[in-house]
């Protein structure tokens, strides 16, 4: 599926992806996924929750085609299948859910000379018919900068794919890789690090300065706070 998908708050699929997102477990394990691949029993862990219910809710999100699953030696991983963007939009004259599953291309020079355009039309000079041909423009207009957005999510999502193939090739340690997959998202402390990804702080800790000893990562004070980043 490509493009823009606007989807009536009655269909199957808005239904569907709005239920989903509205339970506050699976968006925790989403937010979790979105880090890292991660196993029944470290989601568990890491979310304080029940391995039967993360199975459940696990299965309800694969079943939806937003997560999938992999085996890697006698492990099962979970990961996000694909990306998807729900805008929802409620104005005065305005409620509409837009689902969106794939971005054709976009070109973003002749859209922000559009965006311009319609910027500058004076509205207290148009009349009714006008006005109605201007809505049109900035519909159409509003329509492509979603495809902006998409091709922006999908630049970003490509860049950490590559970041991660490379961090595996690389780095042996897990704890490694993680951490400074973590940096490159845009953590700064060792405490981030350790509780966005669920690992202990001395874990974290021992390798940032491990890494800091490699030149790969460099320390700074900030109001007496550790913050790293890493050396270029």
């Amino acid at each position: 599926m490509s493009g823009r998908l606007v989807i009536d708050m009655s269909s199957e699929m808005a239904e569907t992806l709005l239920e989903i997102l509205g339970n506050e477990s699976r968006r925790r394990i989403l937010a979790l996924l979105s880090k890292k691949p991660c196993y029944v029993s470290e989601i568990s862990y890491s979310l304080k929750m029940a391995p039967k219910a993360v199975i459940e809710h696990l299965e309800k999100l694969e079943k939806a085609g937003i997560i999938r699953s992999f085996e890697e030696g006698r492990r099962r991983y979970y990961c996000i299948n694909k990306s998807v963007r729900i805008e929802i939009t409620i104005a005065p004259h305005m409620f509409e859910t837009s689902v969106i599953t794939g971005i054709n291309g976009a070109n973003v020079n002749k859209i922000a000379n559009e965006v311009k355009k319609i910027m500058d039309i004076n509205l207290d000079k148009t009349n009714f018919i006008q006005l109605s041909n201007v809505i049109e423009e900035i519909e159409k207009v509003q329509r492509d900068i979603s495809k902006i957005q998409g091709m922006i999510n999908r630049r970003i999502n490509e860049a950490f794919d590559k970041l991660t193939r490379e961090l595996n090739e690389e780095f042996r340690s897990e704890v490694e890789r993680v951490v400074i997959l973590g940096i490159s998202k845009g953590l700064k402390s060792a405490e981030e690090i350790a509780e966005q990804f669920g690992l202990s702080y001395k874990d974290v800790r021992k390798t940032l300065e491990n890494l800091e000893r490699r030149g790969i990562v460099t320390k700074a004070l900030l109001n007496d706070k550790e913050i790293w980043s890493l050396k270029i």
